[in-house]
């Protein structure tokens, strides 16, 4: 049987509806883990203890998507004024959603795979912190391969990309103090982290860039969401 794996969805506002709250998630997120061997099922956003509760003993596995900034208050509440304008789209409930699932997980040991903001949120539930702001990381096309990474441990992540060093960026923020028991392998040349990944655990990982738009581009992409989907039906 294919596992289930759940998708957390991006906090949105339809300013042209009177109940526009809602949320979001690209298809190409689903498309990936029907690619690896996985049945996705997208969450709603809630910060219900109890809902929650409910999809992390049903479901083998969580992918955390990109999306919103990570509110300050969860990792810099002292942040300067000038910093705090940088911050756009931040949403506390689905910060709060988060980072409670992270740490269940973690207590469970069940596989994680957290991409562009879901590592930066992987990063913050476990005590690190943010860059607020960063130039020069999001490039107009989605799936340009627009920049190289240097792999700098030969872990979990680089086995299962083959060592390939092309990947494309849409980002502001990056993880700058790294989480106690997480490993940074892999970054961008000007230093940047582009990968960490928990190496006591059964899958818990990070990349800074987008596999998702890149599954059908290289067959390394494809094979991030291969391996995920095994560690979660417990085959790693």
């Amino acid at each position: 049987m294919k596992p289930v794996i759940a998708i957390t969805p991006e906090a949105i506002t339809l300013r042209s509806r009177m109940d526009g709250r809602g949320s979001f998630c690209g298809v190409s997120y689903s498309e990936a883990i029907e690619l690896g061997g996985g049945v996705p099922l997208i969450v709603p956003l809630t910060r219900d203890h109890r809902v929650l509760d409910h999809f992390l003993e049903t479901c083998a596995g969580w992918l955390l998507t990109g999306g919103g900034d990570v509110a300050a208050k969860f990792y810099a509440p002292r942040m300067s004024m000038s910093q705090r304008k940088r911050i756009s789209g931040a949403d506390e409930v689905r910060d709060e959603m988060e980072i409670y699932v992270l740490r269940k997980l973690q207590e469970r040991d069940q596989p994680v795979f957290g991409i562009c903001r879901g590592i930066q949120v992987m990063n913050v539930a476990f005590g690190g912190t943010l860059m607020p702001h960063l130039d020069g990381h999001r490039n107009p096309q989605p799936d340009a391969l627009a920049h190289r990474i240097e792999w700098t441990k030969h872990g979990w992540l680089n086995r299962a990309m083959e060592g390939f060093d092309r990947v494309n960026t849409s980002h502001h923020q990056a993880v700058d103090r790294v989480a106690p028991g997480f490993e940074v392998v892999a970054r961008a040349p000007d230093g940047v982290v582009e990968a960490m990944e928990r190496p006591d655990a059964r899958f818990c990982c990070g990349v800074q860039f987008h596999p998702e738009r890149l599954v059908k581009k290289a067959p390394q992409f494809q094979n991030l969401f291969r391996e995920f989907v095994k560690a979660c039906r417990g085959r790693r």
